[in-house]
C-alpha cells in the first residue's frame, strides 16, 4: 500500500508544481483509460470462451459444467456492462457535442493553473 501511495504521489508531482496544464493531465488520463478498455473487453470475451470450453469438455462431471456456466455468465455480464457504458458515453458525447480530444474545462479552473 505504501508503494502504491508513493507511485501515485510521484505521478502527480508535475501537476502539483504546475509544470503541466490540467488539460494535458486529463488528456493523459483519458489516453490511458482508452488504451485499457479494449484489453478488458478482450479479457471478458476470453473468459466467456473459457467457460464455454469448460462446459463442452467437462463430459458428465456436473461440477465442471456448473463452473463453466458461471464463467460464461460472468463473461457475458462483463461484456454487456462494458459495451453499455461505452454506448451511454457515446450518446452523452453526441448529445452535448463533446470532442474526445479536447476535454471541456471551465475557464476559471484553467486560469488558476496557468
Amino acid at each position: 500500500m505504501k508503494k502504491f501511495a508513493l507511485v501515485f504521489s510521484l505521478a502527480f508531482i508535475p501537476f502539483l508544481s504546475e509544470a503541466v496544464t490540467l488539460k494535458h493531465t486529463l488528456g493523459t488520463i483519458s489516453g490511458i483509460v482508452n488504451a485499457i478498455i479494449p484489453i478488458l473487453l478482450a479479457i471478458a470475451v476470453l473468459a466467456f470462451f473459457w467457460g464455454l470450453a469448460m462446459y463442452l469438455l467437462s463430459g458428465e462431471v456436473a461440477e465442471n459444467k456448473t463452473k463453466g456456466i458461471q464463467i460464461m455468465i460472468m463473461g457475458v455480464v462483463a461484456i454487456f456492462v462494458m459495451v453499455s457504458i461505452w454506448g451511454i458515453i457515446g450518446v452523452l458525447r453526441s448529445t452535448f457535442k463533446v470532442d474526445q480530444t479536447k476535454p471541456i474545462i471551465p475557464d476559471v479552473i484553467e486560469r488558476r493553473y496557468r
